[in-house]
């Protein structure tokens, strides 16, 4: 299919009269696409450490951010607390986590990643990182400017949109029990 009819195709299904967004715009055409392909590496990572995309965001979170609790997972997860003591129990049994006690505090469990489960995330992840960090390398220091302020508009145009949909949306049960 040529990149002339891939937005045609893309938007096939949006109502007539609801304006299509991206087509004809090379840069929201690019954004779309790696959204796409960020949902097909997060699917096919998932599939390949066993676990679902909730448990696979919890994941990201104790790797990026630390040893968390149950409860701190779940708000940053945003989801209840009993979810977020679901995942944990999941990705305990799946062995990627393991629960502590807290340092200072006797009443509080800290959920720490697994090294082993760390390390074989982030075997899966190192080609896609390995080019993307190619690619910037590559950028003069003006454009590397401009793609950082774009990508950081970008980032704040998503976050003020989630945040409106968590405001908005209708209480659901779907989220205490991810599959």
């Amino acid at each position: 299919m040529s990149p002339a009819e891939r937005p045609a195709r893309r938007y096939a299904a949006i109502p007539a009269g609801v304006p299509s967004p991206g087509v004809g715009n090379d840069v929201m055409e690019r954004l779309q696409e790696v959204g796409a392909l960020t949902l097909v590496v997060e699917q096919r990572l998932g599939r390949a450490l066993g676990i679902n995309p909730t448990d696979l965001a919890a994941m990201d979170r104790l790797i990026t951010e630390g040893p968390l609790t149950a409860r701190e997972l779940a708000d940053r997860l945003r989801i209840s607390t009993a979810a977020g003591t679901h995942v944990v129990d999941r990705l305990e049994r799946a062995g990627h986590v393991r629960r502590r006690a807290h340092e200072t505090d006797r009443r509080k469990v800290l959920v720490d990643p697994v090294e082993e489960s760390v390390v074989r995330l982030l075997d899966h992840l190192r080609p896609l990182l390995s080019g993307v960090e190619r690619l910037v390398d590559a950028l003069s220091p003006a454009d590397r400017a401009v793609v950082a302020r774009f990508l950081g508009d970008v980032v704040e145009v998503y976050t003020s949109a989630a945040d409106a949909m968590t405001e908005d949306r209708p209480t659901s049960r779907i989220e205490e029990n991810p599959r």
